[in-house]
């Protein structure tokens, strides 16, 4: 705090001394003292009263001092009372145990809160591998069910039946890889491995995965120019790729629907050099409004309230796990004619060490 600001604060331990002043000076003149003697009275007045606020300033302005600078610099707030050592006068003394206990209870609600979402999250990782032996067996038992199928008309009704429960059961095999990386995302660095991998594998990995709901939606996946090499984790590219392989394939328009995955080298020898994927569909798109919300949780859009089953979950976890791994994304589309996401991936080692 300036000395300029403290003294305009403690405006009223100077007035009433001035105040007093004029009175007694007043009442020196009354008293048939001399207009000398009424002078020096309130210059001692005045002055005492303007020493003791010089005084209390200096025994104060460094509690004032380290308190300003916590404010600017400190990376927590809660970690205020830390960084400020207690002031030797009452008011700061009160005020400083008051924002002790304010910050201690504030802490111990991070820590409970932080201790909740560890449990929920170990929760959803234990649920998340204990649905999938169920899933696992039930895929099974629909894949002898379908090898026992008789080759008849009756047959043929029963496996279109039985590969609609197949697909049906990948979707919920969906959600549930859904709910596991969204839970893992708070802690990523748990789970994380960088190294290099070729696009080619990188896309052909997570077609692979996706085979089937891209041959239930009829679309036919294109691999154009991935020659380059990122650096990234290989699992949860694989699931990005796999949310945006599902999410064309949700919205796929019929017959000649394509996902076409293509890469190229932006700002070559540029401190922004980076290698850009782009997974582009030529599905219904999203409209001009929608597009700057599509990466919003639970946003579905127009498309999304058409009966397309719509979570506003998928693009959603593409942008948080992307920026969790440091790479840029974003979205272009045409209603009607196309949609596209594009990732970024530096091309400097050094980024993802920062």
């Amino acid at each position: 705090m300036k000395l300029s600001q403290f003294i305009t604060s403690s405006w009223p331990h100077l007035a009433l001394p001035c105040l007093g002043a004029i009175l007694c000076a007043f009442i020196a003149l009354v008293g048939g003292a001399s207009a000398g003697v009424a002078v020096i009275l309130c210059v001692i007045i005045v002055g005492a009263a303007v020493a003791g606020v010089l005084l209390d300033y200096q025994r104060k302005r460094s509690f004032y001092a380290d308190l300003a600078a916590c404010i600017d610099d400190i990376e927590h707030p809660l970690w205020i009372t830390e960084m400020v050592d207690g002031p030797d006068y009452l008011e700061g003394r009160l005020a400083y145990d008051a924002l002790r206990t304010v910050s201690k209870a504030a802490n111990d609600d991070v820590s409970e809160y932080r201790r909740q979402a560890q449990d929920y999250r170990e929760y959803v990782e234990t649920w998340v591998h204990e649905a999938k032996s169920p899933l696992a067996a039930a895929h099974l038992m629909l894949e002898n069910l379908m090898e026992a199928v008789p080759a008849d008309e009756t047959g043929e009704r029963l496996l279109g039946k039985t590969e609609a429960l197949g697909e049906e059961l990948d979707r919920v095999e969906g959600y549930i890889e859904q709910a596991l990386f969204f839970a893992r995302s708070e802690s990523l660095d748990r789970d994380y491995l960088i190294r290099a991998y070729g696009l080619q594998k990188l896309v052909g990995d997570a077609v692979r995965a996706n085979a089937r709901v891209l041959m239930g939606a009829h679309v036919s996946p294109f691999r154009v120019g991935l020659d380059h090499t990122v650096f990234t984790d290989e699992k949860w590219m694989t699931f990005i790729l796999g949310q945006l392989i599902q999410n064309s394939a949700k919205y796929a328009q019929g017959e000649g629907a394509e996902i076409v995955f293509t890469s190229r080298l932006i700002d070559e020898g540029r401190s922004s050099e980076r290698i850009e994927l782009e997974v582009h569909d030529n599905g219904c798109g999203v409209s001009e409004s929608d597009l700057p919300r599509v990466f919003d949780r639970g946003f579905t859009g127009d498309n999304g309230r058409t009966g397309k089953r719509a979570t506003g979950i998928g693009l959603y976890l593409v942008k948080r796990l992307c920026d969790k791994m440091g790479l840029t994304v974003r979205a272009d589309s045409r209603a009607g004619e196309f949609f596209a996401v594009t990732i970024g991936f530096p091309t400097n080692k050094m980024h993802y060490f920062e």
